[in-house]
């Protein structure tokens, strides 16, 4: 990454599909963790959920598996990451958030939402 690139917070939501392995779960979350650091950037905080039920079906299924990433990343990191997220199967959905446009979402590490 370019030294003049500059870098920005954003917080990804993934919602994986409820019938993964751990080692295919791990797999998934390793690729965007990939992407990010190639980029020049980092992952300041990963937080894997439980398998939740979900409000309402999505792709067919009741459930899912949630991972919450925090990272430090360049935008053209987003494009790569939306492009790998949105053609993968096993990923059900997801949600990119820039935390510089959104101020209210920037909590301390203590004020994270627990499993």
């Amino acid at each position: 990454m370019p030294t003049n690139e500059k870098t920005k917070l954003y917080e990804m939501m993934l919602l994986f599909r409820p019938d993964l392995e751990e080692q295919e779960l791990d797999s998934e979350i390793k690729k965007v963790e990939d992407i990010i650091t190639s980029h020049g950037g980092s992952v300041l905080n990963l937080h894997r959920w439980k398998k939740r039920k979900l409000a309402y079906p999505v792709k067919g299924f009741n459930e899912g598996l949630y991972v919450v990433c925090r990272s430090s990343a360049s935008k053209r990191v987003l494009g790569e990451i939306d492009y790998v997220l949105r053609y993968n199967e096993r990923c059900l959905r997801y949600l990119l958030l820039d935390l510089q446009k959104h101020p209210g979402m920037l909590r301390r590490p203590s004020e994270e939402v627990s499993e």
